[in-house]
């Protein structure tokens, strides 16, 4: 590897680290917010919290590094057209594709590796995951439970609290709905409850305290009935939620392997495709989902390098929004497509590479225009200002460009002197 590309690189590194970083601190605080916070406080142990916290990391990394790529190409190249090291380099007869090139090499050495971790290592914390979910809402059932919301993981019920006490799991203003009766509408009320699992049993135990059953029979007109209790019990039966547990067999496509999802597919396809239609559709988005996002790590180098070289900035304010603009245009096609393929009105192969297609045949295009000289297109102003904003006044320039001329026409004279020795 040459001195340059070496530079190259290294220039990358850093932006890519610190994007990194940022994505996923985001990412895990919101995560926090949304989903932590309704453990939090329930009188679980802290290391069962850190377990589950470690498990979700991995699809926060697997979306986070693609987006960390797009932003330090932006970033490296912003910062070296801004230094004006680009034309000095381009004075000195190296293209644009030249300096592109090892970040693209290096993008496709880390897709590989993502496509790794993608098949192997995400669906297997995805599964442990599941199952320390699973395992925590049997243990406190309430935990899923927010003050104001229905609960309807219980089989057959749907359960209102209007407020919870964080320390004893004791609901107060209880209302459930009883579903395992169509015709029969039950209501039951409870001035407190208390919901458990028993593994032993494998079923929850809805314990009532003060409170009255409402019950209708909408076949006989004019029938209505309220029993009026001071404490009343509730066994409800949830075998399934064990068997999953005990055996640990059973898996969801996103916690399957690349070959796992592969072996069930042809296994399907071999005994009644029609019938298992929807199944295969589903299972084969996840298959090209594993490949499509960690190939747009490649996609976005070739975005974010002709888009830095214009912009001539390496503000991690303009990279960072520049990144979110593409990322979400990318997400929502990705989405969509998943979306009309699990519905059967695209094939899953198409719906999950258009994505990838589309803002490839843009990054082209940008490289194109980069390499002719040309403008892609004209950015929008607010941006363009932005731009302005964040570069060097003249004299600042005029140093930068000098010193950038110094360090650069030396890499090049070792460089050629290295060629000539060999």
């Amino acid at each position: 590897m040459s001195k340059l590309s070496r530079y190259i690189l290294r220039e990358h590194l850093a932006p890519f680290l610190y994007s990194l970083l940022l994505i996923l601190f985001l990412f895990m605080l919101n995560f926090a917010f949304q989903v932590l916070g309704r453990i939090l406080g329930k009188g679980l142990p802290g290391g069962l919290i850190a377990e589950f916290f470690v498990y979700n990391m991995a699809w926060i990394l697997a979306l986070a590094v693609p987006m960390a790529v797009l932003i330090s190409s932006l970033m490296a190249f912003g910062r070296l057209a801004g230094d004006m090291e680009i034309t000095a380099l381009k004075s000195s007869g190296i293209g644009v594709w030249k300096l592109i090139r090892p970040v693209m090499l290096g993008s496709l050495l880390l897709t590989g590796g993502m496509i790794v971790y993608n098949s192997w290592v995400l669906p297997d914390f995805n599964y442990k995951s599941s199952l320390l979910r699973k395992t925590i809402y049997r243990k406190q059932p309430t935990v899923q439970m927010e003050e104001g919301l229905f609960l309807v993981e219980v089989p057959g019920y749907v359960i209102h609290a209007e407020r919870i006490d964080n320390e004893t799991q004791r609901m107060f203003g209880v209302t459930i709905f009883d579903e395992n009766e169509r015709r029969v509408h039950t209501t039951i009320q409870a001035d407190s409850a208390d919901l458990g699992f028993d593994e032993n049993t494998a079923s929850f135990d809805l314990s009532l305290f003060s409170g009255q059953i409402h019950r209708r029979d909408w076949r006989k007109e004019g029938e209505y009935s309220r029993l009026d209790y001071r404490e009343s019990h509730i066994i409800i039966p949830a075998r399934n939620m064990v068997i999953h547990r005990q055996t640990s067999k059973y898996r969801g496509e996103r916690e399957q392997t690349l070959p796992q999802l592969l072996a069930r597919v042809n296994a399907w396809k071999e005994a009644d495709p029609v019938k298992h239609a929807r199944q295969i559709r589903t299972y084969e988005v996840e298959i090209h989902k594993k490949f499509t996002i960690p190939v747009a790590i490649a996609i976005f180098v070739l975005i974010g390098g002709p888009l830095g070289i214009k912009s001539g900035s390496g503000s991690l304010v303009v990279s960072g929004m520049l990144s979110v603009i593409f990322f979400l245009i990318y997400w929502i096609f990705l989405i969509g497509g998943e979306d009309l393929a699990d519905r059967g009105f695209v094939p899953p192969w198409i719906a999950m590479w258009t994505p990838n297609l589309l803002l490839g045949l843009l990054g082209l295009h940008l490289l194109r225009s980069a390499v002719r000289e040309g403008t892609p297109f004209q950015l929008p102003g607010w941006i363009t200002r932005l731009f302005r904003g964040s570069r060097a006044t003249d004299s600042e320039q005029d140093q930068a460009e000098e010193k950038a001329m110094a360090n650069l026409a030396q890499a090049l004279r070792e460089e050629s002197e290295g060629k000539d020795a060999s």
